[in-house]
Formats: structure tokens, sequence, C-alpha cells
């Protein structure tokens, strides 16, 4: 079909309006009938992101050293070493520290000074025979340079599940034992890692009852539950009506680790006054989430008036030669046919006729067009001056037909896309709302009595990004 077809802007608000559900809705035009009252919508997957505390998160790890240094300093055991001939003990002072993230990781860095005594054991007992940084009360004369990471995971009670290690203890400064002149560097970095490391699990568990995501959690699945106003002067609302929830695993948001959440939803689209708010309270974890996107059918349908204009805007007026004269489309009407399409043509020029077509609709989605396949005809008024045309023009005309009947839709379908994208991009009272439309095809057209049924196919992602201050040590 030539020409070009055109969607008004009350045809666009609904087909945006029926993407944005994520489901198969109930389509505009057919809000009134029982078949788009009881439409079964689809289950639809979308992730929030809560961000973790990390500023609270360092500053209980940096204690981590300070705690450290506090309980050697003050129970100044000896510590075996080896096959328990040789002892230490050390003092460490409070030094430089910092921290980072990467990845889902937080790193803790500390440089720690520290100063060590020596001691054997001689006839039974534990003797001091030398000691270095031990005179300098502030600094010491040894310096390790030490890196903890913690990783993230979750628990099934809207819990953050801490777990550190010691990825690195480096000796930047010497300690030289006053009498031997041995470097004490290297054994005080397995000793101070050794004990290091045994603190971490209670120092995980802590920091674990430091943070509760519940309650930011929660916040946004009332979020979620709150209708919104895709368009006022339509009245449309949107509504994304979430069901279950599960983990989704600690990610990166924004260079800050953020714990995931996996949401399956039943959106719907409805229209007239504000609906009601849900108020569904946030229900316990399910075990795990796998996230496809939306994979989303819904259809549209146009009432079959505005369809037969359209068609008649695309195809009525062209004219074309069969050798022997030429062909000109005069009118254009649909009419139902099961699960093909029928199309009433009136022609003029060579041969002024009224046929009856056929055809099974189907997308060309590298080429964005609708075309029918098995396209045929029979001629409604029959002459002998029409039986011998068909004689002789049969295939030439249902040919010709065939490659006429072509209807281009990839500028609505990118100007249906690109209103999508802009509704699922929003600010709501916790954090905002990211969606991306990666696909959008036709996948039936059908005619019925009353309208012109057509299925779209959308594919993408949707997501919420909490504030980063939504959750609170």
């Amino acid at each position: 079909m030539g020409g070009r077809r055109r969607f008004n802007r009350r045809n666009l608000l609904w087909l945006a309006a029926a993407i944005l559900s994520l489901c198969a809705t109930a389509p505009a035009a057919a809000a009134g009938t029982d078949t788009a009252r009881h439409q079964q919508t689809e289950a639809s997957s979308m992730t929030i992101h809560v961000p973790i505390p990390m500023t609270a998160l360092a500053e209980q790890y940096g204690n981590t050293y300070r705690t450290l240094a506090a309980h050697r300093n003050t129970q100044r055991d000896w510590v075996a070493l080896g096959g328990g001939t040789g002892f230490l003990k050390y003092r460490i002072w409070p030094g430089e520290q910092s921290s980072t993230t990467t990845g889902g990781r937080l790193l803790s860095q500390s440089s720690v000074p520290f100063g060590v005594e020596y001691a054997k054991q001689i006839n039974g007992t534990v003797t001091k025979i030398a000691d270095c940084g031990q005179q300098d009360a502030t600094t010491g004369t040894g310096r390790l340079s030490v890196t903890l990471a913690t990783t993230f995971n979750q628990g099934l009670a809207y819990t953050l599940l801490p777990a550190s290690s010691v990825t690195a203890v480096e000796a930047n400064r010497p300690c030289l034992l006053s009498e031997q002149g041995v470097d004490t560097a290297p054994l005080m970095a397995q000793v101070y890692r050794s004990e290091l490391q045994g603190m971490l699990p209670t120092v995980d568990r802590k920091t674990a009852a430091l943070v509760t995501l519940k309650p930011a959690v929660a916040h946004i699945w009332n979020d979620l539950q709150e209708p919104l106003l895709l368009d006022q002067a339509e009245g449309l609302w949107l509504q994304l009506n979430p069901e279950t929830i599960a983990p989704a695993g600690v990610e990166p948001l924004s260079g800050t680790p953020a714990a995931g959440y996996g949401v399956t939803a039943r959106p719907a689209v409805v229209r007239g006054t504000k609906p009601l708010s849900r108020h569904f309270p946030l229900p316990d974890l399910q075990a795990q989430f796998h996230d496809d996107g939306f994979h989303v059918a819904f259809a549209l349908q146009v009432p079959i008036e505005e369809a037969n204009q359209r068609l008649r805007e695309a195809v009525v007026g062209q004219e074309w030669s069969l050798g022997v004269g030429t062909i000109k489309i005069a009118g254009a009407t649909l009419y139902p046919l099961g699960n093909q399409v029928g199309v009433e043509l009136t022609l003029r020029g060579l041969l002024p006729l009224t046929l009856r077509l056929k055809g099974t609709p189907a997308y060309d989605e590298a080429a964005g067009r609708i075309l029918f396949r098995d396209v045929d005809y029979t001629i409604k008024e029959r002459t002998p001056a029409t039986d011998l045309a068909e004689e002789w023009l049969h295939e030439p005309l249902r040919d010709e037909l065939a490659g006429r009947l072509v209807l281009p839709i990839r500028e609505e379908l990118d100007l249906m896309r690109q209103a999508l994208e802009k509704g699922l991009n929003r600010n709501l009272t916790g954090g905002r709302l990211r969606g991306t439309v990666h696909k959008l095809s036709l996948e039936t057209l059908t005619v019925q009595t009353a309208n012109l049924s057509v299925r779209f196919k959308t594919e993408g992602t949707l997501h919420y990004d909490a504030l980063a201050d939504i959750v609170a040590p």
C-alpha cells in the first residue's frame, strides 16, 4: 500500500499506555468490551536497587584496626611463633585510614605503625632478648600496609550479610631488633594478618546488625503500589501491581554497591479517575529471582471505521498499468474473515470491478512493515467481460495486489517506543524508575466486526534506583 499511515494523538497515547502496562492490558478502544475487561495480564519483572550505606560501614571496619590496637596495648600476651621456642609481643598505633569501593566490594586500607618485643623460652621461662620500636610511644618504627575486602550477600529477612577477609598485609618500613639487627616486619605481617582475620567474623556480625534494608524496601514497595498518572487529559493511570520479591544480588550502582531485589508484578492501565492505592504489606522474600526482563504481548483495538479510513488514505488513488491499460483503486473496506483479513477493493479504469481480497497478515520485522501472504481474490460482479478478464489477468492482478498490500509501520513503532521509554523514566518518592525498551514489534493483525485488533510485543528492562540516603544505619 502506498501513502502514509497516520496516528492521531489519542491513538498514540493508547498505544503507549498499553505498552507501559508491560502486560496484555485492556486496550483503550475496547475498554467497554467483555474481552478487554477479562483479558489476563501477564507477569512482568523489574529490579529494585537499594544503595548500601558504605560510609557508615567503612567507619565500622576502620574501627577494627583501632580495636585490635587497643587490645594489644592492654593485653600484652606473648604470641608463640613456629614450634614454640620464639615469642612475640607487639604494639600498634593508629595510622592513616581510607576506604574505596570497587565492583560490589568495600576495600578498607590502613597504614599501621608497630613496635615489637622478641623473646625465647630459656629454662622453661619466656625471656625477652630484643625489641624494636618500643621507645617511640606514638609512631613505632615499623609500618604495615593492610587491606580488608568486604563483600555483601543478602539474607532472607531483608538483611545484609557482609563477609570480610584480609587481602593484603605488606611491610612498608622495617623494624630492626636492637641486638641482632633482624627485621621483624615480615614476621609481624604474618602475626598481624592472623589476628586481624580472627576478629573479622565478629566484626561482620556487628556490622550486619547495623543495617536493615527492610524499611527501605517497604518504602519502595509502597511506591510501586501507587497509581502513576500517564496522561492527565486522557485520564490514564498505570498500576504496577507488585506481587512477589526475591534477592537479586549485590552490584555497583553509580559507584556504590547496592542490594538488588527482583520484583514480579502484573501491571495494568486504567482510564478515568485515580484508582485506589493498594496497601498490600511487603511480603516475605522468595528464595530466588530470575530476571528475564519483560517480554510482553498486548492488544490494541482500533474501531473499524477508523481502520477503514486509514486503509483508504493508504491505497485509494494508487494506479498502475497492466500493459493494455491502467487500473486505479477507487475504494477500500475491511471485513472480518476468521484468521485472515478481507479487503473489498473498488477498481476503475481498465477493470471497473469490485474485488473481495483475502490474505494472511504478517509482520516483516526487518523491513518494519505489515504485509499479506496467501493473497487471493474473487470478483463481486460476474459478467462475461469480467469472466474473460479473470481468465487472462487473474494471476498478474493477484500478484500485483499482493505486492501493493504493504503497510509501513516502523515510524509509528519508533514513536511508540519513545513514548514508552519516556513514561518508564520518572522520579518516585523513594527513588527513580528507569526503563528501557529494547524491542517493539507487531505479532498479529485480525479484523473483527467492530474493530481492527493489532497485537504487539515488547522486550525491555525496568529498574527502580532508590535514593542514596534511603537506608540509615
